[in-house]
């Protein structure tokens, strides 16, 4: 069994799914070639774009890559493109399978990321600093995939949606409490009417629920119903709004009622993989937890309104 493509769907990532790669990784990849071909322009800017947004990313599909890039272009060109590439070792791809397979097949649900000498380009042609990544960033259970391609996905609705007011979008930011890691999915930085807004996100999955949510939700109080926040967002009169994307409404609204059952955290708000796919500051695109009904309010983000 595999994730197969399902053109114009949502496609929700499964756990405990295995990963088959196009190309073995490999040290063997010409870093000289690679230079070459981009001063010949076979390697050209928008490739290095997309390299630049897998290497901040990590992972995205080809639509997402369309998507993002903003184009005319059609999706099949796009895809032919990214194929070119991966042939070329700038990118890899995937399929999700029970078990891992000999080969991607035909109409699987295929997920790009960079490869070596994708990390060869960006060290000479971008200020993006490579220092730490290996070909092994790549390789990743299907529940950190899945939760990567949301990210992928909100980024891009974003900067589709209202990029003017986007100061700064970066994924699994490592925060510190104490002794205590928080890294959240994503945390974000917002200018709306001259005032400078924040926002961390997490991205939380049916199986994510008891424990590892609980968790989770643990630190994130930590952060931010402490002072702590104040030292990564000191510019800022109040904490960091918090996003929590879920699979689905049900998984919304258990995650509603964990966080205010279970910490002091107020200023949060709720989506869905399904929602963020509509106009961001459309009424329902996000929801409230109401806690005496114990039920999920559509609401309206006017932040986000272009």
């Amino acid at each position: 069994m595999y994730l197969k493509q399902r053109d114009e769907e949502l496609v929700i990532v499964p756990a405990d799914l295995k990963q088959t790669f196009q190309n073995k990784f490999t040290l063997n990849i010409g870093k000289n070639e690679i230079i070459k071909m981009k001063d010949n322009n076979v390697i050209t800017d928008r490739d290095l774009k997309i390299a630049k947004f897998l290497f901040r990313f990590k992972f995205a599909t080809a639509e997402q890559i369309h998507k993002y890039l903003g184009e005319e272009s059609s999706k099949v060109n796009i895809k032919n493109r990214l194929d070119k590439l991966v042939n070329y070792r700038v990118l890899n791809k995937f399929m999700l399978s029970e078990f891992e397979e000999e080969r991607i097949a035909a109409d699987a649900f295929e997920i790009y990321c960079l490869d070596l000498g994708g990390r060869y380009l960006l060290s000479h042609y971008s200020n993006e600093d490579t220092t730490d990544w290996y070909s092994t960033v790549n390789m990743k259970t299907s529940e950190i995939i899945s939760k990567n391609l949301v990210v992928s996905e909100f980024y891009i609705r974003i900067m589709q949606t209202c990029g003017s007011k986007i100061v700064y979008f970066k994924p699994e930011p490592e925060l510190r409490v104490g002794k205590k890691n928080v890294i959240p999915s994503f945390e974000m930085c917002m200018q709306s009417n001259g005032i400078t807004k924040y926002f961390i996100g997490e991205i939380v999955r049916e199986y994510d629920f008891p424990i590892f949510i609980r968790e989770k939700a643990v630190k994130l109080e930590s952060l931010l119903n402490t002072n702590a926040w104040k030292k990564y967002y000191y510019d800022s009169e109040s904490e960091p709004v918090l996003f929590m994307f879920a699979d689905s409404d049900l998984t919304a609204l258990e995650t509603g009622k964990l966080l205010t059952e279970t910490t002091e955290i107020r200023n949060f708000r709720l989506s869905t993989d399904e929602r963020i796919g509509r106009e961001l500051y459309d009424t329902g695109a996000f929801l409230k937890y109401v806690e005496d009904k114990d039920s999920l309010q559509e609401i309206k983000a006017g932040t986000f309104k272009p």
